[in-house]
This record gives structure tokens, C-alpha cells and sequence, in this order.
């Protein structure tokens, strides 16, 4: 029998409790001093409102008994503040107490007990009477007239409806029509004491044959068939608060001396089993599921496992120094033979499995080992140690280990991390961080092979699986999977990487398991593996598939049809047939969290022994008792932001409504199981956003984030156990915003459309009003912006300096002019004409009278031009004529006169007068058609010519030759 504290798992547990009781869905609840009603879901505890705010006087009411009647309604004793009665969503429906109206008022506001009889009345007992509510009427109370002034303890009701009442008075009878009311006294007893209420029965419980009572001065059972106490109980058990029967022929008593167990059957009457000695015992209660509770006024609540004893526990061998129950890390276990062997800390131990019986070997070093990592016999029948300090050979099984005949290479091999041995008597070992080396037939010189692998910094062979056949397996701690061939020396990893020949799901690797020489286990921390090399097949169970936890430290295959596992949540076994786990050890009250490493052996017999941190344990599978729960998958409790929901009610036709805008979601669940809740695996799906079950592991609650508004259905159930009881489903609605709803949006649309039109009328009256202005002042603008464009149009074409037209505006004259003499068919001369020395004139008078000369120039230009002709500044002292209908010949005489002209010009300035001559270029060509470009390179062509020949002459342009006049 084995009790564990709720407090070891919950801090908040109460240290106080008087009584503990479970509603129909599942939940436990508390009776607690310092932290009043407190409901329990297995993972978390919510205290509950049991006083209106008006009648707090402390933060937390006293409560000492609890009732969950047949209509799931919970009454509360405050103790001090009467009775409260919550209602199926557990809200205050009614109080009464000593102050209340005459309906509803109580002798006292101390309630000792609670009681629902056949009859539908509920009773409540206090330190002064008794009272009763109809369920049909909660509000109105009865009282029993002829029990007045009595402290009502306990109740029950036998099976011909007669009413049994423990008091501070003695045991009475009350029949169930409450016409009659009958003492039934105890035995005088010589020996009791006078300080102690000799007639007070504090507690009561109805078996077959009669009642047991309990009172300050012992057990007394009462006969309903001699009607009065026939015995009592010769044993001392202090002042006895509450009885239980487990099961039939079984009595637990509940004292301020702790738990009392004795065999009611029994003729001759054996000493009582005392149990959580101290322990002031208020209550026993045993849930749906079988869960044992305990409530003490000292050391709070204790739960008992229901289920049956599947594994025998083989303490570790007690260690001067260390007190009983120390844990001790497991490096190593192998079984070879009859015999368990352990690396335990610093110490070799064995284990006879046949006399059962431990014995602690001797490795003769200067310091303590740190790591004995395995131990190995060879095919002499020699044993050998391998440590972390080295390598220790007993010839033996009895004999001492020693080094003394080993070679001096052997003697100084340190940091052995793994041992096997060939048949034919070669030893490999596994050294830290230099790999794996072979020690070929123990040979006597020492000679050793070494092997390249796992020799870089922090890695190690931690296993190595040698057998007859050619191949030799090495595990690594986090390099991967190695296959030695003996043979040829080929060395194959397997590893996470894309290029092995077989993925594995980590390199991170702490056993393997054999199953044929291509089949194997592999136990990694991304969950158990399966790899077959012959059918280049693997199979990775996680989480997802039903294992307890990824992270997987020990493998058994060895019974046919199952795979045994270890993992850090709990040993598991896998049916290869259904590829189904059925979870054990967190049902064997063995802690997972202290499984250890490769601690997970068979015997040729067929028993298993599983090695952890604080005990050996031995198990058959074939006796293995598997165990459903008859327990409920709740929705325990709903966060959306800042607003909480405990027990959250919905259907289908009224889903709970969050509020707008909420961003997260959080949903905590429960299967109401409470011995073993952290092994509870969980999955869940929620409509409108995904379908498939989704498994989440141990982990009891779930969050989303941002869910668009919308109608939605959330389902969890139990991973392992598929079944409409173990299925939670929860309903909810996010309602869309205010700005996402279509009708307002009709309504603000209808009002925006008629404010619009109001301000189109408003503002059409005035747009009338100004658009006759408007068109006067856009006609006046526009006016003004053509005159400025024409004028940057002129100004863009225009040189500043002779008011002729620039090269921009002659190139498009010349476009024009040219189009209309190839559509006409008319001459068309260009002419090039060059201001003389003009150099010399603004080297002489400056190029102030440079520009006055250009100007003049240009003025005399014009005036003698006709007006169908284009005169343009080409840069410079340069200028361009153009002459349509003109051919080469007219274009001569024209130029001859401009010639003359300007060889006529004097041009005063300063008081000086300048005169000037100028070369002139004629081009006529051909093709009409030319560019600008073309006819310019011709007339500048007979220009150079003129000014080679002498200057001041007119000059025509004649294919690469030009003739002057």
C-alpha cells in the first residue's frame, strides 16, 4: 500500500482538509480551512466562492464537510458561517444559517455533516440539533423535534430505511417516518477515561451485519440483529474521526494517530497496520476510478493506487553512509546467466536471481570509479569490468577483479565507455573521444587495432552489439549508427544525413536492439526506430502513434509479438500486430522521470527487470494486468484574454459567445483520472479551422491565436482511449466586429447615400453660381498661358543676340520647306555664309564690338533676303540661308548681292568704324531628300573652300569640289 502526498505534485494543495467528495462529472473536490472549497481537475486547483461578498470577513471561508446530492446541486459547511448551497453551475443558490430568515435558519452556524436519505431529504447536522431540507423545496428547513441540543457527527441509513445518527450523546435511532427516536448505549467500560465523552460517537459506518462506530475511547461494532454493541475492537487507536471499508473483510480507520487497517474477518484478531503514522485522519473517499483519497488535518491530502501490482520492486543493497532510499544512477545493467549486473555509481553490484541475493564486487583502484559502464563474459567464462578508470578482469564469477595480468597497453587504456567480446575471444572496447579499439585474441603483448570512429571531441561508443555473426553494431552518443564487417574492415554510418544509405531520425542514439540480422530497434530522442536493411524499410513511432514520450532510453524485443520501451514518461509496450502502446509503469507507481538508459533486460525464462534510480523491478507480461478508466474527458476551464470560464457550459444551439476582438484562446481539459494525470496523452481538432486530430502529448491545454469570428467546435479526447465518455467538446462563437456586420454597413451605406445627395443639391446650387465665373477666369488664364507659351516657344527658337532664328528653328523650317520642294518638285538651295577675320575683330575691339557687329550683320542680312527665304544664326559668326525655288545658279546672284552688301557696311563703334567681308557656301544636292546634316556638310564643304581660296567670295558646292565666283 503506497500513499502519495498531493503536495509533492501540487504546491497549492491544501494542507488542511477535512473532506473530499467528487461530482458527476469527475471533479474532486476539497473541504479545506486556509483555502476553502477548491475543486481539482488533476492538473490544477480553482478555489470556489462559497460566502456572498457581503458576509466575507477573510479572504477564504472555513469549509469542513461536503455533499454532492442527486441532483448534482454541492452543500457546503462554512464552518462559523452556516451552510451554502451551490447550484449545478456552482453558483450560490441558497444560504442558511443561524442569522437568515425563519425558513432557512439553523441552530448553529458550525455544520457537522451532511446526509441525503432514500427519501429525497437532505440533513444537516450542527453542534446544537438537526435539521432537514425536501429536495423538492430547498427552501424551507425541518427540525426533529426530539433531537435538540445534540452535536449531530455522522448519518447513514440501512436498508429498511431506519436513520443511524453518531452524536455527541451516544448512537440513536431514528425511524423513517422520524416518529420515533431510539438510544442505543454503549457498554460501560471499567477502564475508560473520565477526561474522554465516554456516550460521544464521532463517527459511523454501515456494513452488513451492522455499524461500526468510532469514538474517543475506541472501535465498538453494533449488531442489527441483537440491537445492541456486541464487541470492541481491543486495540488502540486515539480518538477516531472516520471509518472506511475498502472492500469486504477490510476496515481502514481514520485517527489523530494516522490510518489503522485491520482484517475484520479474522478469528483470532491481529495487531492493526498503522500507516502515515501522524497524521490526524478526517476522511476517506474513493473515487470513480478507484483512486484512494485521504483528507488530514496535518498534513493534507494522500492518494492511494487503485490498480494492481504489476511489477515487484528489488531495493538497491543499503550503502554504509547513505541513508535507506537514496537514489542511485544506473550506468550500466546486463544479465549474463542467472545473474543482474549493475554499474552503480561508484560501486559493481550483483544480483543472484535465483537466491535473490546481492553481492557488491571489488575493483582495487587508488580513487573511486565515477562510471562503471558494462560488464561482459567472454568464451572462457572470464568477466570484464570496463570503467571509466579502465579495463578489470575476474577469472571468475566469485573470484576478485584485478589487473594483474593484463599487458601494460591494456593497464592504461582509461575512459572505457563500452565492452564485447568476439567467440573467438577478442575484446572491443569503446574509449572517450578516441573511438572503438579491438584487442585481437587477448593476445599477451597487448597489440591493439584501432578503428576510426566516433574519435572526435565529446563522442563515444556507448554500445556495442557483437554476436556470431559477420557484422558488428556500435552505437554512438551522437555520431549515428556504425556497422563494422569483420570480414573486410568496411565501415557503413547510419545517420540523420541525406546521403546514409538508411535515414535515422536523430544521431543522437542510446541502445539498439537486435531482431534478426537485418532488423533492428533503435532508441533515439526523436522516438523509437525501426529499420530493416534487407527491404530498405524504416518506421519512426512518436508521440503521435501513442508512445509516452519521443525521448526513448531502452528497448526489449525479445517477446515475440511485442516491443518493450522505456521512455522518459513511463515503460510502454508495443503491439506489432495493432502497432498500439499500453502504457505500464506510471501505473505501477514507478516514477518515469527515474527509468534509466539501457536498464531493460529478459531473462531466458521470460521476466523482464527494469532498473531505475531508486529500485530494481521484475515483471512477467504475461501476468500484466491492463486497466481502463471509467473516467470523464472535461473542459475544464476557458481563457479568451482577460475573461475566464471555469467548467465552461455549451451545445450545439448555444455556444458560448467571447467577446469581440479577442486575440487568444486558451482551452484547458482534463481526463478526469487522477493518479496517473501526467501519463495522460491527449489529441483534439477544431471545426472551422482543421479536421484531422492533432496530438499535443501530456500537455492538458491548448491555445489559438487571432481566430477569425466565425462558429466553432473543439474536441479532445483521450489518445489512448477512444470512447464518447473520454471525448470533451466545447462550442464557440467569436462574433465579427461592429465593422464587419452587413446590416449596419446597409445603414451606413443608406446614410451615406442620402447625406451625399443632400450635399450634391447644396453643392450643385453653388457650382452654378461659380461656374460662370470660373469658365470667364479659366478663358482669361488660358489666354494668358497661350501668349506665355507662344512667347517660350519664340524665345526657345530665337537667338537672344540677332533675333533670328536659332539652329532649333531652322532644322524644323528645313523639314518644312524641304517636304514642300519634293512634293512640288521646286529647287532647294542651302547656303553657309562666315563673318571674315572675325576673330581679329574681337581680338581688336572686344567682343562687345563682336556682337554689335553680328547684329549688324544679321540686320543687313534680313533686309536684303526675300521674305519666302530663312536667315538663321548657325553659332558662332556663322549663318544659314535657306532659298526655296531656288536653284544653285539664283542662289549665286542672291548671295553675290549679300556679298556686296556687306563689303559696303561700316559699323561704328567706340568711335571707330569697322568694317567686315564674309565667305559664302552654296549646296544644291541631288537627292532632295537628304538630311539637314548632309546639305550642311555640302554648303560647309564650298564655305572651306572659299576660305582656303582667299575669303569674301561666294562659292558652289559641286560633288567634292567646289566653284567660286
Amino acid at each position: 500500500m503506497q500513499f502519495s502526498p498531493l503536495a509533492q505534485q501540487h504546491a497549492d494543495a491544501p494542507l488542511i482538509s477535512y473532506d473530499i467528495k467528487q461530482d458527476h462529472k469527475g471533479y474532486i473536490w476539497f473541504a479545506s480551512e486556509l483555502d476553502g472549497l477548491q475543486r481539482f481537475d488533476g492538473y490544477e486547483l480553482s478555489r470556489w466562492k462559497t460566502l456572498k461578498d457581503t458576509e466575507l470577513q477573510s479572504g477564504m471561508a472555513n469549509v469542513n464537510q461536503l455533499l454532492v446530492d442527486s441532483q448534482q446541486r454541492i452543500w457546503v459547511s462554512t464552518w462559523g458561517q452556516g451552510v451554502t448551497l451551490l447550484d449545478e453551475n456552482r453558483n450560490i443558490l441558497l444560504r442558511y444559517h443561524s442569522k437568515a430568515a425563519p425558513a432557512l435558519q439553523l441552530p448553529s452556524d458550525r455544520a457537522q455533516s451532511f446526509f441525503e436519505d432514500k427519501q429525497q431529504r437532505v440533513w444537516i447536522g450542527t453542534v446544537e440539533g438537526l435539521r432537514y431540507v425536501q429536495m423538492a423545496d430547498q427552501n424551507s428547513l425541518h427540525q426533529v423535534e426530539m433531537l435538540q441540543n445534540v452535536r449531530v457527527w455522522q448519518m447513514t441509513q440501512s436498508a429498511n430505511g431506519t436513520l443511524w445518527l453518531a452524536t455527541s450523546k451516544g448512537l440513536y435511532s431514528l425511524s423513517e417516518d422520524l416518529t420515533q427516536l431510539q438510544h442505543k448505549a454503549l457498554p460501560p467500560l471499567a477502564d475508560e477515561d473520565i477526561s474522554l465523552n465516554s456516550k460521544e460517537i464521532r463517527t459511523l459506518l454501515l456494513v452488513e451485519e451492522g455499524l461500526w462506530l468510532g469514538t474517543q475511547l475506541g472501535l465498538f461494532f453494533f449488531s442489527f440483529e441483537l440491537g445492541q454493541v456486541t464487541h470492541r475492537y481491543a486495540a488502540e487507536f486515539g480518538v477516531i474521526n472516520t471509518l472506511f471499508e475498502p472492500e469486504p473483510g477490510q476496515l481502514w480507520l481514520g485517527s489523530g494517530a494516522g490510518l489503522f487497517r485491520i482484517k475484520t474477518t479474522e478469528a483470532q484478531k491481529s495487531p492493526p497496520e498503522h500507516i502515515l503514522q501522524t497524521a490526524d485522519i478526517r476522511k476517506f473517499f474513493k473515487d470513480q476510478t478507484g483512486v484512494i483519497w485521504v483528507a488530514s488535518r496535518n498534513r493534507g491530502i494522500f492518494k492511494m493506487n487503485p490498480l494492481p501490482q504489476n511489477f515487484v520492486a528489488v531495493p538497491f543493497p543499503p550503502k554504509p553512509g547513505m541513508p535507506d532510499n537514496t537514489l542511485r544512477r544506473i550506468y550500466s545493467q546486463n544479465i549474463i546467466g542467472d545473474r543482474i549486473w549493475l554499474g552503480v555509481d561508484h560501486d559493481l553490484l550483483s544480483y543472484d536471481i535465483k537466491q535473490q541475493h546481492w553481492q557488491k564486487h571489488l575493483l582495487p583502484t587508488h580513487r573511486p570509479h565515477n562510471q562503471i559502464q558494462t560488464v561482459t563474459r567472454d568464451h572462457k567464462g572470464q568477466y570484464w569490468a570496463a570503467t571509466d578508470l579502465g579495463l578489470f578482469l575476474s577469472e571468475a564469477l566469485g573470484q576478485d577483479f584485478s589487473q594483474h595480468t593484463l599487458p601494460e597497453t591494456i593497464k592504461q587504456l582509461a575512459g572505457i565507455t563500452a565492452i564485447a567480446a568476439d567467440p573467438d575471444g577478442s575484446l572491443w572496447l569503446g574509449i572517450w573521444e578516441k573511438g572503438l579499439i579491438k584487442w585481437p585474441k587477448q593476445n599477451p603483448e597487448g597489440q591493439l587495432e584501432y578503428y576510426s570512429i566516433t574519435s572526435q571531441p565529446g563522442d563515444a561508443v556507448i554500445s556495442i552489439l557483437s554476436d556470431q555473426s559477420d557484422s558488428l553494431w556500435v552505437v554512438s552518443r551522437f555520431s549515428g549508427l556504425y556497422q563494422l564487417e569483420r570480414s573486410t574492415g568496411l565501415i557503413t554510418r547510419y545517420h540523420s544525413g541525406a546521403d546514409s544509405l538508411l535515414k535515422l531520425p536523430s544521431d543522437i542514439l542510446l541502445c539498439l536492439e537486435k531482431v534478426n540480422e537485418h532488423q533492428f530497434w533503435v532508441c533515439t530522442n526523436q522516438g523509437l526506430f525501426f529499420m530493416d536493411l534487407k527491404q530498405n524499410h524504416s518506421e519512426l513511432y512518436q508521440v503521435e502513434q501513442g508512445l509516452p514520450d519521443n525521448r526513448v532510453v531502452a528497448i526489449n524485443a525479445q517477446e515475440p509479438g511485442t516491443v518493450w520501451v522505456s521512455t522518459k514518461r513511463g515503460l510502454t509496450e508495443l503491439n506489432l500486430e495493432s502497432k498500439t502502446f499500453r502504457l505500464f509503469a506510471e501505473k505501477a507507481n514507478i516514477n518515469p522521470l527515474l527509468l534509466e538508459t539501457r536498464a531493460l533486460n529478459r531473462t531466458a525464462s521470460g521476466q523482464f527487470w527494469l532498473g531505475t534510480a531508486e529500485a530494481l523491478y521484475r515483471f512477467l507480461p504475461s501476468q500484466m494486468h491492463d486497466y481502463k478508466f471509467n473516467a470523464h474527458m472535461v473542459i475544464s476551464k476557458l481563457k479568451a484574454d482577460q475573461t475566464q470560464w471555469l467548467d465552461p457550459q455549451s451545445s450545439v444551439q448555444t455556444p458560448l459567445e467571447l467577446p469581440v476582438h479577442t486575440k487568444e484562446i486558451s482551452i484547458h481539459f482534463s481526463f478526469l483520472e487522477y493518479y496517473f494525470s501526467d501519463g495522460h496523452q491527449y489529441q483534439y481538432r477544431l471545426s472551422g479551422s482543421e479536421q484531422d486530430w492533432n496530438s499535443i502529448g501530456h500537455q492538458n491545454q491548448i491555445s489559438f491565436n487571432r481566430l477569425p469570428p466565425g462558429n466553432y467546435s473543439f474536441e479532445v479526447r483521450n489518445s489512448l482511449e477512444h470512447s464518447e465518455q473520454s471525448t470533451a467538446r466545447l462550442y464557440f462563437v467569436i462574433p465579427a466586429p461592429l465593422w464587419q456586420d452587413k446590416r449596419l454597413w446597409l445603414f451606413v451605406s443608406l446614410v451615406a447615400l442620402l447625406a451625399v445627395w443632400l450635399i450634391w443639391q447644396i453643392r450643385t446650387r453653388n457650382l452654378h453660381q461659380q461656374n460662370s465665373r470660373l469658365n470667364q477666369l479659366v478663358r482669361q488664364r488660358t489666354t494668358d498661358l497661350e501668349q506665355a507659351n507662344l512667347a517660350l516657344n519664340q524665345q526657345a527658337r530665337t537667338d537672344f543676340l540677332t533675333r533670328l532664328p536659332n539652329r532649333l528653328a531652322f532644322s524644323e523650317q528645313f523639314e518644312l520647306l524641304q517636304r514642300q520642294a519634293i512634293r512640288q518638285k521646286s529647287p532647294f538651295t542651302l547656303v553657309l555664309l562666315d563673318i571674315d577675320h572675325f576673330k581679329t575683330i574681337n581680338d581688336t575691339y572686344g567682343h562687345d564690338a563682336g556682337d554689335v557687329v553680328l547684329s549688324k550683320v544679321a540686320q543687313t542680312l534680313n533686309q536684303r533676303l526675300r521674305q519666302r527665304d530663312v536667315l538663321a544664326r548657325w553659332g558662332g559668326e556663322e549663318f544659314i540661308l535657306l532659298l526655296p525655288e531656288t536653284s544653285a545658279q539664283g542662289a549665286l546672284i542672291i548671295c553675290e548681292e549679300l556679298r556686296q552688301s556687306l563689303m559696303q557696311l561700316m559699323i561704328e563703334y567706340d568711335h571707330q568704324q569697322i568694317s567686315v567681308t564674309a565667305t559664302l557656301g552654296i549646296a544644291q544636292l541631288d537627292d532632295v531628300q537628304l538630311e539637314l546634316v548632309r546639305w550642311q556638310s555640302a554648303a560647309d564643304i564650298a564655305l572651306y573652300q572659299g576660305k582656303k581660296t582667299g575669303r569674301n567670295k561666294v562659292v558652289i558646292y559641286q560633288g567634292n569640289a567646289a566653284a567660286s565666283s
